[in-house]
Protein backbone atom coordinates (compact mmCIF):
# COMPACT_ATOMS: atom_id res chain seq x y z
CA UNK A 1 0.00 0.00 0.00
CA UNK A 2 2.95 2.27 -0.52
CA UNK A 3 1.78 5.54 -1.94
CA UNK A 4 -1.65 5.53 -0.29
CA UNK A 5 -1.16 8.82 1.56
CA UNK A 6 -0.06 10.75 -1.56
CA UNK A 7 -2.97 9.19 -3.47
CA UNK A 8 -5.40 10.34 -0.77
CA UNK A 9 -3.99 13.87 -0.93
CA UNK A 10 -4.25 13.90 -4.74
CA UNK A 11 -7.84 12.65 -4.75
CA UNK A 12 -8.83 15.16 -2.06
CA UNK A 13 -7.41 17.96 -4.22
CA UNK A 14 -9.42 16.69 -7.20
CA UNK A 15 -12.53 16.50 -5.01
CA UNK A 16 -12.05 20.09 -3.88
CA UNK A 17 -11.78 21.22 -7.51
CA UNK A 18 -15.00 19.38 -8.44
CA UNK A 19 -16.78 21.06 -5.52
CA UNK A 20 -15.46 24.51 -6.50
CA UNK A 21 -16.53 24.10 -10.12
CA UNK A 22 -20.00 22.86 -9.20
CA UNK A 23 -20.42 25.69 -6.70
CA UNK A 24 -19.30 28.28 -9.28
CA UNK A 25 -22.33 27.43 -11.43
CA UNK A 26 -24.95 28.45 -8.84
CA UNK A 27 -28.07 28.16 -11.08
CA UNK A 28 -26.99 24.72 -12.25
CA UNK A 29 -25.94 23.71 -8.74
CA UNK A 30 -29.44 24.43 -7.39
CA UNK A 31 -30.96 22.13 -10.02
CA UNK A 32 -28.63 19.30 -9.06
CA UNK A 33 -29.78 18.89 -5.47
CA UNK A 34 -32.04 16.08 -4.30
CA UNK A 35 -33.66 15.71 -0.90
CA UNK A 36 -33.04 12.30 0.61
CA UNK A 37 -35.92 10.24 1.96
CA UNK A 38 -36.51 6.81 3.43
CA UNK A 39 -33.48 4.73 4.41
CA UNK A 40 -31.18 7.06 2.44
CA UNK A 41 -32.00 9.96 4.79
CA UNK A 42 -29.80 10.54 7.85
CA UNK A 43 -31.68 10.63 11.15
CA UNK A 44 -29.18 13.26 12.37
CA UNK A 45 -30.81 15.95 10.23
CA UNK A 46 -34.35 17.27 9.98
CA UNK A 47 -33.86 17.47 6.21
CA UNK A 48 -31.04 15.74 4.35
CA UNK A 49 -29.82 16.55 0.84
CA UNK A 50 -27.35 15.18 -1.66
CA UNK A 51 -25.89 17.08 -4.56
CA UNK A 52 -24.46 16.00 -7.85
CA UNK A 53 -21.12 17.25 -6.52
CA UNK A 54 -21.38 14.77 -3.61
CA UNK A 55 -21.99 11.90 -6.00
CA UNK A 56 -19.30 12.99 -8.48
CA UNK A 57 -16.72 13.31 -5.72
CA UNK A 58 -17.63 9.96 -4.22
CA UNK A 59 -17.40 8.22 -7.61
CA UNK A 60 -14.12 10.03 -8.41
CA UNK A 61 -12.59 8.73 -5.19
CA UNK A 62 -13.82 5.17 -5.84
CA UNK A 63 -12.48 5.28 -9.39
CA UNK A 64 -9.09 6.86 -8.73
CA UNK A 65 -8.22 4.85 -5.62
CA UNK A 66 -9.65 1.64 -7.09
CA UNK A 67 -7.53 2.12 -10.20
CA UNK A 68 -4.36 2.86 -8.26
CA UNK A 69 -4.99 0.24 -5.57
CA UNK A 70 -7.00 -2.64 -7.08
CA UNK A 71 -6.96 -4.46 -3.75
CA UNK A 72 -9.21 -1.69 -2.37
CA UNK A 73 -11.91 -2.12 -5.03
CA UNK A 74 -15.12 -3.21 -3.38
CA UNK A 75 -13.97 -1.76 -0.05
CA UNK A 76 -14.42 1.92 -0.87
CA UNK A 77 -17.95 2.96 0.00
CA UNK A 78 -19.67 6.30 0.30
CA UNK A 79 -22.77 7.69 1.88
CA UNK A 80 -24.57 8.65 -1.34
CA UNK A 81 -26.27 6.42 -3.88
CA UNK A 82 -25.47 7.44 -7.44
CA UNK A 83 -29.17 7.70 -8.29
CA UNK A 84 -31.10 10.95 -8.70
CA UNK A 85 -34.79 11.51 -9.40
CA UNK A 86 -35.95 14.52 -11.39
CA UNK A 87 -39.09 16.56 -10.68
CA UNK A 88 -41.16 13.94 -12.56
CA UNK A 89 -39.79 11.11 -10.45
CA UNK A 90 -37.66 9.78 -13.33
CA UNK A 91 -34.51 8.04 -12.19
CA UNK A 92 -31.06 8.96 -13.39
CA UNK A 93 -27.83 7.38 -12.30
CA UNK A 94 -24.24 6.91 -13.31
CA UNK A 95 -24.11 5.28 -16.71
CA UNK A 96 -27.46 6.58 -17.93
CA UNK A 97 -26.18 9.36 -20.16
CA UNK A 98 -29.38 9.86 -22.12
CA UNK A 99 -31.31 10.85 -19.01
CA UNK A 100 -28.75 13.57 -18.31
CA UNK A 101 -29.04 15.04 -21.79
CA UNK A 102 -25.89 13.49 -23.25
CA UNK A 103 -26.89 11.50 -26.27
CA UNK A 104 -24.56 9.27 -28.20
Amino acid sequence: MAGLLPALVAVSQKAAEVARRCRAEEPLFRLLVAEKSGPERSARFERDFKTLADVLIQELIKHDLGTQFPELRGHIHGEESSEFRDANGERGQRGQREQWGQRG
